[in-house]
């Protein structure tokens, strides 16, 4: 057994990993050894990402057909994915601190919130509060606190051997949740306008599914065990570091030049894929083609599956 300290330094971050390791049984074995706190965090993250992706594939219709123009539509979803960056870094900064669990909670409340004003109201006031605030994904991505804490939480819960893989199953039932969500968001609002329902109420149904999803997720969350924490070391320990030294920015120590390089090329990563905004996506498909949601539902799905 390998110390449940050793991979990890104060604040979640990985400092070890399994590279040049061999462990018998494939790719399954990590699976396999999942505990109750790695199934459910696997849970967790197919839950949230099937909302996403469901509600990113009518997102813009719904807005539009409230009556908001295409600016109007722009800056609402600027504001939602500026509002989620800086939610998810209060919350997960102060994560470690305050307990992943609660943290994961109130995500999962704002996430839920959202949905629930989205669905309530057609003011542009109101919109881009309960945007800004709450939990919206318009790009059928990881928005939100969630998945940092998620993936400290989940390096925590599996063995040093099996965690590469573990990570790599963790990302891909994700990618798939993703395009289920899509199939079913594009496809309930088709089948409910073909049942004689307005589109804006069929698109309303799936801004509800996607606050019933946020509850779910928050129910599910509290299921999680104290094992999913952060792990300090023992007081009194010789040569152990203080918890949360004051040399740590924004909850990083040693880890800081490593981080900060990962972050600038996920930050261009992200840059580039904002152009193409998922829910943007469907709606010019829409403009330019004519495609009903039920057929966008389908070119979404098959898109998350192949990438």
């Amino acid at each position: 057994m390998r110390s449940q300290r050793d991979p990890l330094t104060y604040g979640g971050v990985c400092t070890a990993s399994s590279r040049g390791r061999s462990y018998p049984g494939g790719s399954l074995t990590a699976l396999r050894e999942l505990t109750r706190d790695g199934r459910l965090l696997f849970l967790t993250r197919i839950t949230r990402l099937f909302a996403y992706g469901s509600l990113s594939v009518v997102l813009v219709f719904y807005l539009t057909s409230l009556g908001l123009s295409a600016s109007q539509t722009g800056m609402l979803l600027t504001l939602t994915l500026a509002g989620d960056t800086a939610v998810s870094l209060y919350l997960t900064t102060r994560a470690d601190r305050i307990g992943r669990r609660r943290m994961l909670i109130l995500g999962a409340v704002l996430m839920a919130a959202a949905g629930v004003a989205f669905a309530s109201t057609r003011s542009l006031v109101f919109l881009l509060v309960a945007g800004t605030i709450g939990v919206i994904s318009p790009s059928g991505n990881e928005v939100g606190p969630f998945l940092p804490i998620e993936q400290a939480a989940l390096s925590q819960v599996v063995s040093g051997r099996t965690r590469t893989t573990a990570f790599a199953w963790y990302t891909l039932a994700g990618s798939l949740a993703t395009a289920a969500g899509a199939l079913c968001g594009g496809v309930l609002s088709q089948v409910l306008q073909r049942a004689a329902l307005t589109p804006v109420g069929s698109y309303r149904v799936v801004v509800v599914l996607y606050a019933a999803l946020g509850v779910l997720l928050a129910f599910l969350f509290t299921r999680l065990s104290a094992a999913a924490e952060v792990r300090l070391p023992a007081t009194g320990t010789a040569g152990a570091a203080p918890p949360f030294p004051g040399s740590m920015l924004l909850g990083v120590g040693r880890s800081k030049e490593v981080v900060l390089k990962l972050s600038g090329l996920f930050a261009l990563d992200s840059f580039a894929g904002a152009f193409v905004v998922q829910s943007f996506a469907a709606y010019w498909f829409y403009l330019r083609f004519g495609v009903n949601p039920g057929a966008l539902g389908v070119i979404f799905f098959w898109a998350n599956v192949l990438g």
